[in-house]
């Protein structure tokens, strides 16, 4: 489950701004208007050639971070090269000093290194990195809860587990439901029967989105199953026969519960 910010496949990007900057020839003003025609056409090979050619023709420095901020959108988005959109965001990060800037490629990075290159230390490091703005960022839950995942996908589950208990604390947080299965997963995963049970309860009780809903009761069921609560465990795998994706894992668990039911009676 993880919660991400939806990236805007908007194909004008910025339009880059370009038109009302001054110090531009009027072969890079064609330049740049072919190439902004190019992204509207969805062109994106073509558009990111002549973005590069563009950049060797040495613009200025505030044409260079609006250029390399939009190839870095180009790569990561559209062509799916994210070791040269992570070359482009930090030429971004070089060379603004504006803060808008720096908290726009940080959030790319951030993303890149967490659901791509899986570098999750990299991407800790931005997040860290932004949840020391001031005043606070918009999206600094956001990235709270990301520093938890990364602890996860790290298997530091004690480490997770203090950030989001943190979370847990704060019922204005807008992770605060997820936080909850996130404690019942990590105590999962440390085979804390009890806890992950009762986090995992807290967690459905909060919880809309139905589709979570049965994925946490098929956790909550293995939680039982393990620790030996057969009957509760069997009737929560019951409960999400008809709904559960695959409903074939379902029918195994209550077929194998059964089974150790009969066994015990004998």
């Amino acid at each position: 489950m993880k919660v991400l910010i939806k990236k805007k496949h908007n194909f004008c990007f910025f339009l880059l701004f370009f038109i009302v900057s001054c110090d531009l020839t009027s072969n890079l003003y064609k330049e740049i208007l072919e190439a902004q025609e190019l992204v509207k056409a969805q062109s994106f090979e073509k558009a990111s050639i002549k973005y590069e050619s563009i950049l060797k023709k040495n613009p200025t420095d505030n044409l260079k971070i609006k250029i390399n901020f939009q190839l870095g959108d180009i790569y990561s988005i559209y062509l799916n090269n994210q070791d040269k959109a992570i070359t482009h965001y930090n030429t971004v990060l070089e060379l603004a000093d504006d803060p808008l800037w720096q908290m726009k490629v940080l959030e790319k990075l951030a993303d890149i290194h967490f659901n791509y290159t899986k570098n999750y230390k990299q991407a800790m490091n931005y997040y860290e990195i932004l949840q020391k703005f001031e005043p606070k960022l918009e999206n600094y839950d956001y990235y709270q809860f990301q520093v938890g995942l990364i602890y996860f996908e790290l298997e530091d589950y004690k480490m997770a587990e203090k950030q989001f208990l943190l979370i847990s604390q704060d019922k204005n947080h807008k992770y605060y439901t997820h936080s909850f299965y996130y404690i019942g997963l990590n105590y999962f995963y440390e085979k804390k029967w009890s806890k992950s049970i009762d986090a995992m309860i807290e967690y459905i009780k909060r919880e809309k989105e139905k589709s979570k809903i049965i994925e946490a009761k098929f956790i909550l069921a293995n939680a039982y199953e393990t620790s030996e609560e057969l009957k509760k465990a069997y009737n929560i795998y019951y409960s999400i026969l008809g709904e559960y994706p695959n409903p074939q894992v379902i029918k195994n668990r209550l077929k194998s519960l059964f089974e150790r039911r009969v066994a015990r009676k004998r």
